[in-house]
């Protein structure tokens, strides 16, 4: 039993030993991965360093240079809106009417349009009262 004892905490030993090993070899990758990590670091804060120091004489540039006082941007021109679609709505409307009205107002007989206007009147006053009395109407010859 001494000698199975022997053999198990041999192997074991052997065992710890190797896995021992590889720990130590990952540590010392992990330490290398850390020294190249500061290492990038350190040199990128040099960097950023660099570059506050030009933006810091950059400012003091834009401070001392004459600048025009800040104001809003000026609208831009806006185009104006074609007439034609108000001129052809115009006259439009104007036929429309012209048209309601032709149709509305009764036309005039043939006399009052070649100017005997008055007289003519007259004349239809005078045939209304004839046929109201009983007179026979005129025949239509007018036309």
């Amino acid at each position: 039993m001494k000698r199975w004892l022997f053999g198990v905490s041999l192997v074991l030993l052997l065992l710890l030993a190797f896995v021992g090993y590889r720990g130590y070899v990952a540590l010392g990758r992990l330490e290398a991965r850390v020294a190249a990590l500061e290492e990038r670091l350190s040199a990128q804060e040099e960097a950023l360093k660099t570059l506050g120091g030009r933006v810091a004489d950059l400012e003091k540039e834009v401070l001392q240079a004459p600048a025009e006082p800040l104001a809003l941007p000026q609208p831009p021109e806006a185009p104006a809106p074609p007439a034609w679609p108000y001129v052809l709505g115009a006259l439009v409307v104007a036929l429309l009417l012209y048209l309601l009205f032709r149709l509305l107002l009764p036309s005039r007989p043939a006399s009052l349009k070649e100017g005997k206007g008055a007289s003519f009147a007259e004349e239809l006053q005078e045939e209304k009262r004839m046929e109201e009395e009983g007179a026979p109407p005129k025949p239509e010859d007018r036309g």
